[in-house]
């Protein structure tokens, strides 16, 4: 293959096919040859005509040869070949598509051989003897087998430990509730709590009372079943001080929203403003989100919402935000979303003043956090991890575009004690900002860095005092985490060297599952988001205007 020079000095030797493949293959421009300073004026206007002529002539050729093989392959060929092609768009999402595709059955393929070595496994464990039990989770801890162990492994524990009491029960149904590898939860949990009352290690008044401090001790389908089976009735919900809305909600078996795994995005293409969303699986940060869109689209804040159908989270971010509705009555809230799936949400705002706000949310996949964690302690990855981490990389690094940023880390309040694969979140938000800053993904474009701070209702606080209150608990527990994030933002003058605390409720929610949604948070969260983006006149053509670091 010739050099760039190579080509200039023997530009009258090469064909206009040889130069058109010379430029797709990135050796050089048609820019460059059109310069005589570097071809000495042999490049002939006859050769110069021919060449464009090529380039622009065989986008459809290419494109319906590209469709013809449907690879991986062949649309990145499309792509790196037809820099301004009509159809690089839809290059770019059937790519995505059979990667996806890919990804799905190699991860098919991998289940299926595990899941035939566990089943040999599983049939020759001796029940009786917890260190088999523990190394068969360990060796296959994504099978249905293991969660056979696992329930085998909690009795044979729960028969050997007596005195249990309420406060240890809570801290086991927290951790079941976390543990991504425990698949019939609800059952599990219905199970602890009945042979924990059989047992005599709680009364049910020990629960009565712990459901009354706190309405959302367990999700519904627990409360469903401790109620089929006579375990708790209609008077002791009467009792206990919860609202009969919500006790119809849970007989009537409304059921949460729920998302398809969406495809994988590897850039934001859109010229907006980017808003990131961090947070731990069960942190509240994908309802947190679907508020702050419901108050977005509601016209009170913002004059009207329009949406960019054309965005990979369309779809997600709709059905997100009409789940919370500022009525009075008695909404659900959304299943989890996949914890490896990152959605990106794009959106005009519309406000009385005659500017428009170009806005692209991004909800991150809730695992990154932990992914950060394994990747930086050299853990090995599952083949979801890896893809979930190289999202982020491509989004905020190989790919990143040119727009300005804003990041919230969500953080439930309150739930410092509840451990994930052992670590708490204090240790994964930690690990995160570390591989934050090793990356340096903070130190370009960023205007402003915020802790949201979710479920502050189990502090039982309000206005200054509730403030107060969160930073007190953010020293405590995350002092190191916050002041890690606030010397980025004095480092890189973003926010005015300081890092927001916002606290966050989405109103009264029962049941880990019902809620009437109070907008009040969101809209204070909308309104901040208002003053912190990019913005231009309705009607005018070019890009927004940049807003000044603050």
């Amino acid at each position: 293959m010739p050099s760039e020079q190579a080509i200039f000095d023997n530009i009258d030797q090469y064909t206009a096919e040889d130069l058109v493949r010379y430029i797709r293959e990135g050796i050089t421009s048609y820019e460059r040859l059109c310069n005589p300073s570097n071809t000495y004026g042999q490049f002939s206007a006859d050769k110069r005509k021919l060449v464009l002529d090529i380039m622009q002539n065989s986008d459809e050729p290419d494109w319906e040869a590209a469709c013809t093989a449907n690879t991986i392959e062949a649309y990145q060929t499309y792509l790196n070949d037809h820099q301004d092609g009509r159809h690089r768009e839809e290059a770019r999402k059937r790519k995505q598509l059979l990667m996806a595709e890919q990804a799905n059955f190699e991860v098919q393929r991998a289940q299926q051989q595990v899941y035939g070595e566990a089943e040999q496994a599983w049939a020759v464990v001796d029940r009786s003897n917890k260190d088999a039990l523990k190394q068969f989770v360990d060796n296959y801890p994504d099978t249905p087998f293991a969660e056979e162990a696992r329930n085998v492994l909690l009795q044979l524990q729960l028969d050997d430990f007596m005195g249990v009491g309420i406060e240890a029960l809570k801290t086991r149904i927290k951790n079941i509730e976390t543990d991504k590898r425990v698949m019939q939860k609800e059952i599990t949990i219905v199970n602890l709590i009945l042979e924990e009352e059989q047992k005599k290690h709680i009364t049910k008044d020990d629960f009565f009372e712990a459901l009354r401090q706190d309405h959302n001790l367990v999700n519904s389908g627990v409360i469903r079943s401790l109620f089929e089976r006579n375990f708790i009735t209609i008077d002791d919900f009467m009792t206990i001080g919860i609202d009969r809305a919500f006790i119809e909600a849970m007989l009537r078996h409304d059921m949460p929203q729920q998302f398809q795994v969406p495809i994988p995005i590897s850039s934001i293409n859109r010229e907006s403003t980017e808003i990131y969303f961090w947070g731990i699986p069960s942190s509240g940060k994908s309802c947190a989100l679907g508020a702050i869109l419901s108050v977005a689209d509601n016209g009170r804040v913002a004059m009207s919402m329009s949406k960019d159908n054309t965005c990979q989270g369309y779809g997600y971010m709709i059905r997100l935000a009409t789940l919370f509705k500022d009525d009075g009555n008695i909404g659900v809230l959304p299943e989890g979303t996949s914890i490896y799936s990152t959605y990106e949400m794009g959106f005009n705002l519309h406000t009385k003043d005659n500017y428009v706000h170009p806005i692209t949310c991004i909800d991150l996949a809730g695992e990154l956090v932990r992914c950060m964690f394994k990747y930086d302690a050299h853990e090995p990855l599952t083949q979801e991890e890896s893809a979930a981490l190289q999202t982020l990389t491509d989004v905020m690094i190989n790919n990143r575009s040119g727009n300005r940023k804003i990041h919230f880390f969500v953080i439930e309040y309150g739930a410092d004690d509840r451990l994930y694969e052992g670590l708490a979140q204090r240790q994964y938000l930690d690990a995160a900002l570390q591989y934050i800053g090793r990356t340096k993904i903070f130190q370009r474009d960023t205007d402003g860095i915020y802790l949201l701070i979710s479920k502050v209702d189990k502090a039982k606080l309000h206005g200054a005092e509730l403030q107060q209150e969160l930073r007190r608990y953010i020293t405590d527990r995350y002092q190191g985490f916050y002041n890690g994030v606030q010397t980025i933002c004095q480092q890189n003058q973003i926010n005015g060297g300081e890092v927001g605390i916002i606290p966050f409720s989405l109103g009264e929610v029962c049941f880990q599952d019902y809620c009437r949604f109070n907008a009040n948070a969101a809209t204070s969260v909308v309104q901040l988001i208002l003053e912190r983006t990019g913005k231009t006149k309705a009607g005018k053509l070019g890009s927004f205007f940049n807003i000044f670091r603050r």
